[in-house]
């Protein structure tokens, strides 16, 4: 038996599409009455607006060979959407106002700049609508229309690079505000920053056993999440993290859902996550809508104590000479750290605490499969056992740890620009680094080129990760790993020795082919203190140099 299917297509609007189904009363039940609005709650029908907004009538018949998966294959294939080869490059408002015709379709969408040359023949609403905002800023025209639509994903191929505004000021008004402003000797004049706050937007599409449940953040914002299961079959808690605080969506199901999800899948580009529910047995039907929801937003600035959560060790065991492996898991709860981000783990809510930072589970020698419920940590020990990391690897299997919320300030936003990047790890520092190589040779915004990990250790017992890297590296040619001993050590004929100026001049070099415009560093304090040291001398920007502290 085939499964009713009512799908909400994401980018393509708001359009009803009913397959295979078993009955003329469910065509009728969709068809008629079944329409999501932007955040996928309340379910009301669209009203007439005279543009491709979700208004059936609004929509263009698309040529054979146009439909939203053609331009998906087409965005895969390979070709050159963007006009630019991948690169990114900076719009100003002048260059844009050229590109204005139908061959030639230049748009901006907050602050981004597109080329839809290509898109023209696959929109939904039709050519004529596109063409009312090309060659401008459209921003305000996009949010009147398609402000639900994930547009980052959607044009993410044909991105050409950020808009660019220069506005011209006056003699005359800079006359006046120099005599409004009096400032003394030395004192500068200190603006507000600006800071844009994410809004997080939601969608969801039903089967008949199961739906899924969308959460758009946006691009390169770096994002953390908490899914939590609350008392009773249809009660789920989503939480966002973001730069600036939580935002909490509590939501009561229209019917009860199984936990834990049957699969969530994270974009740690676009900032989306995708949330697979199995529907419970007694409510495999087709819903009227998703249910209804309350929002609660809780900044940082006004969190007087920090937040932890109970999480039970279910694996833990020895990684290699001197460190440990441990997966955590809480059962109603899934959390996700943003890349770069550390959690703080509390032992039996005593005061001595510590930081960590989980990495992907397919490091972890004992997570035989992709598992997205857990927390995975990799523990160097430290002597004596009073240490917090001795009684850590000490915790047997069901032990509850506290778990704090993530912590870190890792902007992707600042990596985006840069294709030739440069990781110095030494020891337990290259934590941080194995969730963000993930995250840089999976971006399709500014492709990388070059990618260099070095990873700096005593001894070759003391590596961590080595097979997993190295095959990494012979995978994809722009991963370059790179292993440095500072000791001698039995049948090593890799490189030996420690961070030097040596090593790092000739890889900024500017004459050279791809030389590195981004440096991050994380190990111990003495490490970092030297790293930093380097590449001051050496004249790289200090604005493209990151240490992960802690």
């Amino acid at each position: 038996m085939t499964e009713n299917l009512f799908l909400l297509p994401l980018l393509w609007g708001n359009i009803c599409i009913t397959m295979n189904t078993k009955s003329s009363d469910s065509n009728a039940f969709i068809n008629s009455s079944l329409q999501t609005s932007a955040d996928g709650i309340k379910s009301q029908k669209s009203a007439s607006s005279g543009s491709a907004t979700g208004n059936l009538r609004n929509k263009c018949a698309l040529k054979p060979g146009h439909s939203l998966m053609d331009w998906i294959r087409l965005g895969n294939s390979g070709e050159d959407l963007s006009g630019t080869q991948g690169r990114l490059t900076t719009v100003s408002m002048e260059e844009l106002s050229k590109h204005n015709s139908r061959n030639d379709a230049w748009i901006a969408i907050r602050g981004v700049v597109y080329n839809i040359t290509r898109y023209m023949d696959f929109h939904p609403g039709g050519v004529d609508e596109l063409m009312r905002g090309v060659g401008k800023d459209s921003t305000q025209l996009f949010s009147e229309v398609h402000a639900w639509v994930n547009y980052q994903q959607l044009l993410n191929k044909c991105c050409i690079g950020p808009l660019k505004k220069i506005v011209k000021v006056q003699p005359d008004l800079i006359k006046h505000l120099e005599a409004k402003i009096s400032l003394k000797e030395g004192e500068l004049l200190q603006l507000p920053k600006a800071k844009f706050e994410v809004e997080p937007r939601f969608d969801w599409i039903q089967k008949l056993n199961d739906l899924t449940i969308y959460v758009y953040t946006k691009q390169f914002c770096n994002p953390g999440f908490l899914i939590k299961k609350m008392n009773g079959v249809n009660h789920v808690e989503i939480w966002i993290l973001t730069e600036a605080g939580i935002h909490k969506f509590q939501y009561e199901l229209h019917g009860g859902v199984e936990w834990p999800p049957k699969d969530l899948k994270m974009s740690t580009e676009s900032g989306k996550l995708e949330i697979n529910f199995c529907k419970s047995e007694q409510h495999r039907e087709l819903w009227r809508s998703l249910g209804t929801h309350n929002i609660k937003k809780l900044m940082k600035s006004s969190c007087e104590e920090e937040i932890f959560i109970d999480f039970q060790v279910i694996k833990n065991q020895q990684f290699n000479h001197d460190s440990h492996e441990l997966v955590l898991q809480n059962k109603h709860a899934i959390l996700i750290v943003p890349v770069g981000y550390h959690v703080t783990l509390g032992l039996n809510w005593e005061a001595l605490k510590k930081d960590y930072t989980p990495v992907p589970a397919k490091y972890l020698s004992c997570m035989e499969k992709r598992e997205f419920s857990t927390l995975n940590l990799l523990i160097k020990k430290y002597t004596p056992r009073q240490y917090f990391s001795s009684r850590l690897s000490e915790q047997m299997e069901d032990t509850c740890l506290q778990i704090s919320m993530p912590k870190g300030n890792l902007k992707l936003l600042s990596l985006a620009k840069h294709r030739n990047l440069c990781l110095l790890a030494a020891g337990s520092g290259l934590t941080p680094f194995l969730g963000m190589i993930e995250h840089l040779l999976k971006r399709q915004t500014n492709r990388i080129e070059l990618l260099y990990l070095f990873y700096f250790n005593k001894t070759s017992e003391d590596i961590w990760c080595q097979k997993i890297l190295e095959e990494s590296s012979k995978e994809d040619e722009r991963f370059k790993f790179v292993s440095m001993l500072s000791r001698d050590s039995d049948g090593w004929d890799g490189l030996k020795g420690q961070i030097s100026e040596n090593l790092l001049l000739p890889l900024v070099d500017k004459s050279c082919r791809n030389p590195i415009t981004y440096i991050a560093v994380c190990g111990p304090i003495g490490f970092n203190a030297k790293a930093e040291e380097i590449v001051k001398s050496i004249g790289f920007s200090t604005e493209n140099f990151y240490v992960f502290q802690g």
